[in-house]
């Protein structure tokens, strides 16, 4: 397919520059352009170029954490060289002799690649416990990607920026903001801080013509919607998704399509095995082109791989509408594109 030749060139051009001198780099491609395996790519040869330890993969939301390592385990081949650390990593399946063994290598990230959360990672810096520094010597001579930047929260980003400028000034890292809507944050670009980063390098081949030719959908404003018109709209669909920004919104709708064939729902407020759950659903569904109708919270729309062909999105900052627009259409299957409508509803908080 045309999109795999295309992938293969950002991951081709993005290792041609992994002998550039450690420091801060981007990475930024469209939903879909492969930024998972071509960040592993680049990571892995800028660590044997420059002789650094270790990967540390940093990702916002559990269900990616467990969706990249994944990954990650099928490229290798070799379990054992990933740590996948998280809060509700499901240990029950191991002997005692494993868990002691994934209990020592979390408390000191001792492995070639760690998959962890941002709050693992950024807690492992600030946290007043001597437990969670014992992985600090682990950052030294490592490259850190941070996958979806943009999702580092507002409130504490000064301090974040922080954190990765004196890992990179002192402790001989490299750090790769991997995104395909590239928060600003260094001075160049105007963040109003002093915390803002310096001398970022972008490995990707031309970010602009990747995402004209990355461009799988199309997405049109359909005003103010009831949650009876929205439940109609996701009947009159065979596969959908609907995303909102209010979890009890969510099961309402959900609660409104639950006999339609197909009908799921995800949600922070469920466990991470139950969302696993789901998704695996969905995901089987979708392939084999069986009826599915997602209603989701955001949580689905940094780095989940899935892909429809009708994706409902309420109104929301244009990064979050970029965001759902790659779980659409995703891999650019067949000649039509795939459909983002943008709604307002009355769950929404006022302007």
């Amino acid at each position: 397919r045309p999109i795999d030749a295309l992938r293969r060139r950002v991951l081709d051009h993005a290792r041609t520059r992994a002998a550039q001198a450690p420091g801060l780099f981007t990475l930024t491609v469209p939903t879909g352009g492969g930024k998972t395996l071509t960040s592993l790519g680049f990571a892995l040869d800028h660590a044997l170029h420059h002789r650094l330890r270790r990967l540390i993969y940093v990702i916002p939301y559990m269900s990616i954490v467990e969706q990249t390592a994944s990954v990650f385990r099928g490229v290798l081949g070799d379990d054992d060289a990933v740590l996948e650390h998280h809060s509700a990593f499901d240990m029950s399946d191991m002997d005692e002799t494993e868990t002691e063994q994934r209990r020592v290598a979390s408390a000191s990230w001792d492995v070639p690649i760690v998959v962890t959360t941002a709050v693992q990672f950024f807690e492992s810096l600030y946290a007043a416990r001597k437990k969670r520094c014992r992985k600090l010597h682990s950052l030294a001579g490592s490259v850190i990607v941070i996958d979806e930047a943009q999702t580092m929260p507002l409130g504490f980003l000064r301090p974040c920026l922080a954190a990765l400028a004196e890992l990179m000034a002192h402790y001989g890292t490299s750090v790769v903001l991997c995104t395909a809507t590239q928060p600003a944050l260094t001075a160049g670009q105007g963040f109003p801080a002093p915390e803002a980063l310096e001398g970022a390098r972008e490995i990707a081949p031309d970010p602009e013509s990747l995402y004209r030719a990355l461009k799988r959908v199309t997405v049109r404003d359909i005003g103010d919607q009831s949650d009876e018109a929205l439940a109609a709209r996701m009947r009159a669909a065979e596969q959908a998704l609907l995303i909102v920004d209010n979890r009890m919104q969510a099961r309402g709708l959900f609660d409104a399509l639950r006999d339609a064939a197909g009908a799921a729902h995800l949600s922070t407020l469920m466990t991470a095995a139950h969302r696993r759950a789901v998704l695996a659903d969905v995901r089987e569904r979708l392939m084999a082109g069986a009826p599915v109708r997602l209603v989701s919270t955001s949580l689905i729309e940094a780095g989940v791989d899935v892909s429809f062909p009708l994706v409902l999105r309420s109104a929301a900052g244009i990064d979050s509408i970029a965001q759902a627009a790659g779980r659409c259409n995703r891999n650019g299957d067949g000649a039509a594109l795939g459909e983002v409508l943008v709604f307002r509803s009355e769950h929404d908080a006022p302007p």
